[in-house]
């Protein structure tokens, strides 16, 4: 399961500085589509882009590029193509704040695919010293999912450890985030809470235009809800978005468990 990410297209284009003018301007484009709901207008610029690293030779940006591109795959449920993507990408060449949304892109699949021992390692991976040189924002992010993922082995010391530490990372700047996080965390661990969490998650997320996330919201305060018809009505609701943003992978979801 995935998070949605839904930020992460914001946050590799934030965190990485491209070479090549024409690669960051239609990189900065994409990046703006994504946060409108405008995915395949933002896949096509991250196309335009990687062509422009690569025909400048730039396998750094090139790196860069393919991430963004892996993450917007992987939000929209097209897991086994983010994965190829990935494997596309020369680790060797990522400076270190790229090397960690790389390893937040692969977090989030595994996440999505509820293979939780994988997340995990991959955190374990990462050194203090590592995490500590990475900016507050994807450091938050990293934690955040290492956090859903403890969750969904059932173990709620170490959810709620990681959860903390997201806060401190990202010291009061991303209240949604924290929230959807805390929220998956207390509907994997079967916690009365989760609801209330989601609706704070959801109305900073309406606040701040992030369509994508509102919608990936709305999927999972329907999993969490124990009423049929509330939860049907949120599930109809995600699929109404999704399907407007054109992600057809998830607004089939979102109707299948309306369906359910």
């Amino acid at each position: 399961m995935v998070i949605r990410r839904m930020l992460m297209s914001s946050l590799l284009v934030a965190v990485c500085a491209f070479a090549s003018s024409e690669s960051k301007d239609l990189s900065f484009r994409a990046d703006k589509a994504v946060r409108a709901g405008k995915f395949a207008k933002a896949y096509g610029l991250y196309e335009r882009a990687l062509l422009s690293s690569r025909k400048e030779s730039d396998i750094s940006s090139e790196g860069r590029i393919l991430i963004s591109m892996a993450t917007l795959r992987a939000q929209s449920l097209d897991l086994e193509f983010a994965q190829g993507l990935l494997l596309q990408v020369h680790k060797a060449e990522l400076d270190t704040n790229t090397l960690a949304a790389y390893y937040l892109a692969w977090m989030e699949i595994f996440l999505e695919q509820e293979n939780y021992d994988k997340v995990i390692e991959l955190k374990y991976s990462m050194s203090v010293e590592f995490l500590k040189e990475i900016p507050d924002a994807l450091r938050g992010n990293i934690l955040c999912v290492a956090g859903i993922a403890f969750a969904g082995k059932g173990d709620r010391a170490n959810a709620q450890k990681y959860l903390e530490d997201a806060d401190d990372a990202l010291d009061g700047d991303a209240p949604g985030k924290l929230a959807f996080t805390a929220a998956r965390m207390a509907n994997l661990l079967q916690e009365s809470k989760a609801d209330s969490l989601y609706n704070v998650a959801l109305q900073s997320s309406i606040n701040a235009g992030r369509p994508f996330m509102s919608a990936t919201i709305l999927y999972y305060r329907g999993l969490n809800e124990k009423r049929s018809d509330v939860a049907k009505d949120y599930f109809i609701r995600s699929a109404n978005a999704f399907e407007l943003m054109g992600l057809s992978r998830n607004k089939e979801r979102a109707s299948q468990a309306a369906g359910r």
